[in-house]
């Protein structure tokens, strides 16, 4: 199956499946789809649009930035509809 690629922006929230980085395996969330929403020194996990724990890395929840662009992005997920 192939990747998908999104581009976010701080403030974004999507619905992504959580990676097995080692934060994610210690609070039991790890490949398990939540909501996150994209801020600018991290990544909110949300459940029920209510925070989920403390703030994370970006990489801890999948996110990656663009070393062109600086900009976070991540692969198959579904941005929340407002």
């Amino acid at each position: 199956m192939e990747q998908q690629r999104m581009d976010l922006e701080i403030g974004d929230r999507i619905f992504v499946t959580l990676p097995w980085s080692e934060v994610c395996a210690h609070m039991q969330v790890a490949d398990r789809v939540m909501e996150v929403e994209v801020r600018e020194r991290g990544a909110q996990l949300l459940k029920d649009g209510e925070p989920y724990s403390f703030p994370i890395t970006w990489g801890e929840a999948g996110i990656y930035t663009d070393s062109d662009t600086g900009k976070p992005y991540t692969y198959n997920a579904e941005k929340v509809s407002a």
